[in-house]
């Protein structure tokens, strides 16, 4: 007789499965299963859990200034002096020697005078008369930009500003020309031109266009000394380029525009690089130090996230000082990144000491940031110069006047400067400083350690000016000849 209900024997599973659920899931739950499995679990998301934690050690402020006004430069080729400068460098013609005794004749020529030049220094002048003329139209302009700030990379090239240097051994050499011809209007020209070329380079630049203007600055700054101190450079010519010098000046950036610029190269260059060996094959300083660390490592340690907010505090603390006279600055903290203690309050960043412990355990930051703390350095000391300069022109012209040197800077009020020129490095109130040296006048800021040491700025046989406890120039009395005949026995004097 056939059975209405299923066989048992065809579903064998339906009486068997019940009772067999509960013993594997005992199986699954047993130590010696459950226990591996954890763990082999936790090894697959702890990297990530690690990498989270990691990057939440620092809040999230965003960008530390107006990114997107500040990337782009509105300015018409026409206005741009770094288009005519790229223009003018299409010109330019190599030197007829390579030489070290020849390259020791030209900058003889250019710091000493126009009669140590050789013939061929003269030929490589004469041949780049076009591309200094060509030059010279764009140094006339008020505005430059070599690259749109949001456009930097650390792989960015500044080629024209290279060749902006070889205008100023150009131009600082036409000038000795012109002097020593009799020609002083011209020549004051063209270290006027250098002046402002100088500010060009600067202007919506990174860090190492602020350097390269420095050092065109500083060329130049010997030229306008021996300028100044030419017995035949009269008190109405002095006052004109005390006037012009003071308007150049003002092509100056702000300081916190060459850091604004450094962030957004910095954050372009990591958001686009995948591994600190694509940073290391674009020349970082450092990078040849540390591991060769590949993305899937640099994305466990919460890179490039991590440095990228490192980047955001560290730039916000700086921007917000960094255009301040250095006494109406906020005090640093003693650590690595010398940051600046903000009072509570006033900023999103993390306080200083806070912020000092996250960048060491960042990696990209900490490669990239501490080379920022000489950034500073340079451009209080280049205020301190440009401040000596102005300085040391008002003193000549004074001298012009008055037959002497001024005994104070206050002696120069109000017939040439409307108030004393403050010291930019000196507490507040403080003035820059005179010091009579036989014939000479040291014009000096008290430097950045923010003492007077008696108006030592390095300007000794090789002494490194930048060591200098002070920073400033040497005026001279303006009754000798500014061009000493090269001779054997008579060895020229050197200013």
């Amino acid at each position: 007789m056939t059975s209405s209900h299923p066989s048992s024997d065809l579903y064998p599973i339906s009486t068997e499965s019940a009772a067999e659920k509960p013993s594997r899931l005992l199986w699954w739950l047993h130590p010696k299963v459950a226990l591996p499995l954890m763990l082999l679990g936790l090894l697959l998301v702890s990297p990530f859990l690690y990498r989270g934690y990691r990057i939440s050690r620092i809040p999230d402020i965003g960008d530390p200034f107006d990114v997107t006004a500040f990337g782009t430069v509105e300015i018409a080729p026409a206005d741009n002096a770094m288009t005519q400068c790229a223009l003018a460098a299409t010109f330019l013609r190599q030197r007829g020697y390579s030489e070290t005794a020849d390259v020791e004749i030209e900058e003889k020529a250019r710091t000493e005078g126009w009669t140590f030049a050789s013939e061929g220094v003269t030929k490589w002048l004469d041949d780049n008369q076009r591309a200094l003329a060509e030059w010279r139209k764009g140094t006339e302009l008020s505005q430059a930009v070599v690259i749109q700030p949001k456009d930097f990379r650390i792989s960015s090239t500044l080629e024209v500003v290279q060749h902006s240097r070889e205008f100023t051994r150009l131009a600082t050499l036409q000038a000795e020309r012109c002097a020593h011809d009799g020609d002083l209007d011209a020549a004051w020209g063209w270290l006027l031109a250098n002046v402002r070329a100088s500010r060009h380079v600067e202007q919506h630049g990174c860090l190492i266009q602020r350097l390269v203007g420095m050092a065109m600055l500083h060329s130049g700054a010997n030229g306008i000394n021996r300028w100044s101190a030419h017995p035949a450079v009269t008190s109405d010519l002095l006052r004109r380029a005390l006037a012009d010098f003071h308007a150049a000046d003002q092509l100056t950036p702000q300081n916190s525009d060459a850091l604004k610029t450094e962030y957004l190269m910095l954050r372009n260059t990591l958001k686009e690089a995948t591994s600190l060996n694509e940073l290391a094959g674009l020349g970082l300083s450092g990078a040849d130090r540390l591991p060769s660390l590949q993305a899937p490592m640099l994305f466990v340690m919460g890179e490039p996230e991590l440095s990228l907010k490192v980047f955001d505090h560290f730039f916000g603390n700086q921007i917000s000082e960094i255009d301040k006279p250095k006494q109406d600055r906020a005090p640093t903290v003693v650590g690595i990144l010398h940051l600046y203690d903000l009072p509570p309050g006033t900023t999103k960043v993390l306080p200083a000491r806070e912020l000092d412990q996250v960048f060491n355990s960042s990696i990209l930051a900490r490669l990239l940031l501490p080379a920022y703390q000489q950034a500073d350095a340079a451009l209080q000391r280049e205020a301190a110069m440009r401040a000596a300069v102005s300085l040391m022109l008002a003193s000549q012209l004074h001298h012009r006047l008055n037959g002497d040197w001024p005994a104070k800077v206050e002696d120069l009020v109000p017939d040439i400067f409307a108030e004393p020129p403050v010291d930019p490095l000196g507490k507040t109130g403080e003035v820059m400083r005179l010091k009579r040296d036989g014939d000479d006048l040291v014009i000096y800021s008290v430097g950045l350690n923010g003492i007077d040491d008696a108006g030592n700025i390095g300007d000794a046989a090789g002494a490194n000016r930048n060591e200098a406890p002070d920073q400033g120039v040497r005026a001279r009395r303006p009754t000798s000849s500014p061009n000493p005949l090269p001779t054997e026995t008579t060895p020229p004097e050197k200013n």
